[in-house]
């Protein structure tokens, strides 16, 4: 196994998306070479092509961003879900153990069925209640039994740029619209793209090896996330509150589910700040880089 240097090779699948671009920030700054895929590159459903691919880049690590991360999609298009996001992983898996590679998965809080009245912790009993969700649960279970040099990251509610959550395409659009719907019933943490690509930077240069929850600190709704973006930017837009039953969504959603971490901060002595102070980021990047 390699050991981190400023010569490692990371391969990157799902780079397309707001956490691969915002990891491909990350690694330029840090000189770190890598190989960015997407669907356009790389199919990962596509063993053969997995296979032929990673033997000829040989990587020394392996992050897989990659997924139907749409819970409705998986809802509607199980057998997809189940390629993509569980068989796709246990590929990419086989693959890692094959070359010698890290494999670093990145997984969600939707693992969980949210009827906790506290904050799940790294090691709680896994019980999805919808697609998305089982299918991330297998493709966790596929890395654990295959690989061993591995890390498993959960995250929740991810917010930045290029993210494709509702609330973050609205913050993005320099044409707001008069009024926005967002989901009063739901609880779970928000993670800032930023801020969770620096940390499985940190992650990824250690034989840390395990089960990771990384995101910022605190807990809300879409609502308090809508509400604190309108409470710094100063939109007019009004801000409507719906419950999850008024929408009539294909998937069931787990209704409480922040994640506790417990092992980052231990391992690494470093918390993630709170949404709001990374949302205040956001919003300021937003404003000189979109809004002008």
């Amino acid at each position: 196994m390699i050991l981190y240097n400023e010569n490692m090779k990371v391969f990157i699948t799902g780079a397309d998306g707001a956490l691969g671009r915002a990891t491909q920030e990350t690694l330029r700054r840090e000189h770190i070479q890598y190989v960015a895929t997407d669907i356009g590159q790389l199919d990962i459903a596509n063993f053969k092509q997995v296979n032929e691919t990673l033997l000829k880049h040989r990587p020394d690590v392996i992050l897989h961003f990659a997924a139907i991360s749409n819970v409705d999609a998986c809802e509607q298009q199980k057998d997809l879900a189940l390629r993509v996001n569980a068989l796709g992983t246990l590929g990419l898996a086989i693959m890692a153990r094959r070359i010698n590679a890290k494999l670093l998965y990145v997984s969600t809080n939707f693992v969980f069925n949210g009827t906790h009245e506290k904050p799940y912790d790294e090691y709680a009993p896994l019980n999805p209640v919808n697609e998305y969700g089982r299918t991330k649960m297998l493709g966790e279970y596929y890395v654990r039994d295959i690989c061993t040099a591995y890390y498993i990251v959960r995250t929740s509610w991810l917010f930045g740029p290029g993210a494709k959550t509702h609330i973050s395409k609205f913050l993005t659009a320099s044409d707001k619209p008069q009024t926005l719907n967002a989901l009063c019933d739901q609880f779970a943490s928000f993670t800032y793209t930023v801020d969770l690509a620096e940390a499985l930077f940190t992650i990824l240069k250690s034989d840390n090896y395990g089960i990771y929850h990384v995101v910022n600190s605190g807990v809300g709704s879409w609502l308090d996330f809508a509400v604190k973006s309108q409470d710094i930017m100063k939109f007019k837009t009004a801000i409507n509150a719906v419950k999850t039953e008024e929408l009539n969504l294909p998937a069931a959603r787990p209704r409480y589910a922040p994640l506790a971490s417990t092992a980052y901060p231990f391992l690494f002595g470093h918390t993630l700040r709170s949404w709001e102070d990374a949302l205040t980021d956001f919003c300021k990047y937003l404003t000189s880089h979109i809004n002008r």
